[in-house]
């Protein structure tokens, strides 16, 4: 039986691989690919990048790429350092980035409710 949890410590540390000196992966981030990186559900709709694929660009940390590649999502590079930052929106026909409505933990919980039920929750109901 496979494990949908990945193994934080064999796991590089993209943000370091990236660019040596960039803080840790925040811990929101570090935890549900700890809980549930391996899960299916993470490529049934939009495309949450394993932690070997995360990537910079334009001052961006992008770690998730929608489905018919429209948008993608990262955090702020210098918001690595915060445990839940909030989540960033690029509109790849402007390449222009916009907030989300979400913190990180809350982004992620929503895309798994948005491919498992196909419905759309405020952030407030993913909040712990």
């Amino acid at each position: 039986m496979q494990t949908i949890g990945l193994d934080i410590s064999a796991m590089p540390d993209a943000a370091q691989r990236l660019s040596p000196g960039t803080p840790s992966l925040p811990l929101a981030l570090l935890t549900y690919y700890q809980c549930a990186g391996n899960s299916a559900i993470n490529t049934a709709y939009n495309q949450l990048l394993s932690p070997e694929d995360i990537y910079q660009e334009q001052g961006y940390l992008i770690f998730m790429h929608e489905n018919q590649g429209v948008v993608d999502w990262g955090i702020r590079l210098q918001d690595l350092e915060q445990a839940n930052p909030i989540v960033w929106q690029r509109n790849n026909d402007e390449q222009a980035w916009y907030a989300e409505d979400y913190q990180l933990s809350s982004f992620l919980m929503a895309n798994w409710y948005w491919a498992e039920f196909g419905e759309e929750k405020p952030e407030e109901f993913f909040r712990l």
